[in-house]
């Protein structure tokens, strides 16, 4: 695995403010030295690496990130400046963290091993934005069944360390974590990280409720070469009944302009891993996926009891990626590649993407409705681009 760290992310707060908007939140320009208020009325809560951890840090700052969060109310920014934090950062109430050239570094974490940990509804409607986080032995951001997240102009570097060692890949093989990670979480926004040298890039599952709403978009998810770039799997269990919206299923998702590039396995896949399991309506649009491991794009349907109906892969640009494994009928280097082994899946929607320098522009395997393929355009790299089974 790749360790080469990136450059550190510097967001000066004037870039800051400027980019509040949605569920973002932006400090006010105020240096510490006396009570500040955030933009929206909450208090700044200020650490800095010289600090000390003592008083409610509002007036000189604390020195470590989690004792500022003791100390914030709900609705409270925590500002962190320049320099090494070697803790997990812990978000159970909504507020909004700012790093300024700061490093979350997890090395060591055994308690709790993320860079940051943000879970449970009183968290709904927390940003964290501007910090650069490694060394986690599992995700670098970890987000747990809450809601109304912003994910923003962060930089991911060396996460899931632990790897194969990983207990998570013991359940799920084809998913470790990755280096950001929704779990059970319902509108939130992930956009403008920088995504590299992990083991995975960005996951979306469905362990503890339903995953929908989100919105992955302007990522550069880079060179993660033991597993998928952006991946929206559903692990939701069942052998009795698919998945219905309330309980289960990662559904209504957009994954939209983002460069996906050099990773292991697929640039983007929507999976349904068990029986059970639904990955349905989601939305990859205007993504860059080339020269991965496996397919551009793949869609897998895997067992009975499953529905992966729905799907729109549309207007990407992809070159240059592998073979899809587990299509029977792809042995060589494809774009985008529709799978299912047992179910048919009904309707996909595969219009106006932009394919060069594979073999198959478009491989299917039981995919029995393929909207807008006349619509994809196919270099002449593309030997053959169209193959349906």
């Amino acid at each position: 695995m790749l360790r080469a760290r990136p450059y550190r992310l510097l967001l000066p707060s004037l870039l800051l403010l400027a980019l509040g908007a949605c569920a973002d939140r932006g400090p006010t320009l105020v240096a510490p030295g006396g009570p500040a208020l955030d933009l929206f009325g909450g208090h700044i809560r200020w650490v800095a690496h010289t600090g000390s951890d003592v008083g409610d840090c509002t007036v000189s700052p604390c020195r470590t990130i989690n004792y500022a969060i003791g100390q914030a109310s709900v609705g409270d920014s925590v500002s962190v400046g320049p320099g090494t934090y070697r803790e997990t950062v812990i978000v159970m109430k909504r507020l909004s963290l700012v790093g300024h050239d700061a490093v979350v570094d997890a090395t060591g974490q055994t308690a709790q091993p993320n860079g940051f940990f943000i879970s449970g509804p009183g968290a709904e409607g927390s940003s964290v934005s501007g910090f650069f986080i490694e060394n986690a032995g599992l995700e670098g951001i970890f987000v747990l069944h809450t809601a109304r997240i912003t994910i923003q102009n962060n930089v991911l570097v060396n996460n899931d360390a632990y790897g194969p060692l990983n207990p998570l890949c013991a359940a799920q093989p084809a998913d470790c974590g990755e280096a950001l990670h929704l779990q059970s979480v319902v509108n939130s926004m992930v956009r403008n990280n920088i995504v590299r040298n992990n083991i995975g890039g960005i996951l979306l599952t469905d362990e503890n409720g339903p995953t929908y709403g989100n919105t992955i978009t302007g990522n550069m998810v880079l060179n993660n070469t033991k597993d998928c770039g952006i991946t929206l799997a559903s692990h939701y269990f069942s052998l009795t009944a698919v998945a219905t919206p309330s309980v289960g299923g990662v559904y209504r998702n957009t994954v939209t302009n983002n460069t996906s590039n050099g990773n292991g396995a697929a640039g983007i896949g929507v999976f349904a891993g068990p029986p059970g399991a639904a990955a349905w309506s989601n939305v990859v649009s205007g993504n860059t996926a080339m020269n991965n491991g496996e397919g551009g794009i793949m869609i897998h349907s895997h067992t009975p009891l499953q529905n992966v109906n729905n799907n729109v892969v549309t207007n990407n640009t992809l070159s240059g990626n592998g073979i899809d494994p587990d299509n029977p009928n792809d042995d060589a280097p494809t774009g985008i590649s529709i799978f299912s082994a047992v179910i048919p899946i009904p309707f996909t929607v595969v219009s106006l993407n932009q394919i060069s320098n594979e073999h198959y522009g478009i491989n299917s395997t039981n995919a029995v409705t393929l909207s807008g393929l006349n619509t994809n355009v196919f270099a002449a790299s593309v030997a053959v681009p169209t193959s349906i089974h």
